[in-house]
């Protein structure tokens, strides 16, 4: 008899809470906790201590923003050009909350547990949530998404932690390597979503931004993931209007 793999049986149903926690414990956690390991060694070098280090993991918890923080603070920068900074990097985020929170929220109307959600909201959760999410009812997918990311949470803190006391005897080189498993995890992940759009955005990006790169390094960042991204999401808008037999709404 064929093993029954509907929606109605996926044991993530039984324990959400569980299952998220079980989700981030492999490489989800692994990577975000070698990639904050790597950012407590450069915190560290940088002349920051753990408490400043393990604040800002948990308020920010985005390598890139990090990176901005550690690189204008060891040029001398003041606050406001360090919040100005963070601020502008983590524009970025806010399509993913956007997003996200409609996914895992019940009920109408704003809640203070809608800025809990959000603060947990970063490239890795968005994505397992955006993979996984869909088969869920929507009160499931909350406390899945709570798992998820706590965990993570809590992964990049104590990766944060250890990497701070642990810098006097880490290469500098392994600790820039510990930062590209997170992106190498999102990758990965993106790969297998089930969305042709996201396939073809995760496609058309490791096309164009390479050569993008070498021609801007700073406008081919942007210009690549915007533009890889549209297209993406036009050619899975098109591909859908040809299986309905009808132009895109």
């Amino acid at each position: 008899m064929p093993e029954d793999t509907s929606p109605a049986n996926d044991p993530r149903l039984a324990s959400p809470f569980r299952a998220g926690l079980r989700d981030c414990l492999g490489l989800p956690a692994i990577g975000l906790f070698a990639a904050c390991c790597g950012y407590g060694v450069l915190a560290r070098d940088t002349g920051l201590d753990l408490a400043v280090t393990l604040v800002l993991v948990g308020a920010v918890w985005a390598m890139p923003p990090l990176m901005a923080f550690v690189e204008v603070f060891a040029a001398g920068g003041g606050p406001w050009l360090i919040f100005a900074t963070l601020a502008i990097i983590n524009l970025r985020t806010l399509p993913m909350v956007v997003s996200t929170i409609p996914l895992i929220r019940t009920g109408h109307g704003f809640r203070w547990t809608h800025v809990v959600w959000a603060q947990l909201v970063s490239p890795t959760s968005w994505v397992q949530i955006n993979v996984v999410g869909p088969a869920m009812p929507v009160a499931k997918r909350t406390l899945y998404f709570a798992g998820f990311g706590l965990l993570l949470l809590i992964g990049g803190l104590a990766g944060a932690g250890i990497g701070h006391a642990a810098s006097g005897g880490l290469p500098p080189a392994l600790g820039f390597g510990l930062l590209f498993l997170t992106p190498l995890f999102v990758l990965l992940t993106m790969a297998t979503a089930p969305k042709f759009s996201s396939q073809a955005s995760l496609i058309l990006g490791c096309l164009a931004l390479p050569a993008l790169m070498a021609w801007d390094p700073q406008a081919g960042m942007v210009i690549g993931g915007i533009g890889a991204g549209t297209a993406g999401f036009f050619l899975g808008r098109l591909k859908s209007a040809k299986h309905r037999g009808g132009p895109p709404s």
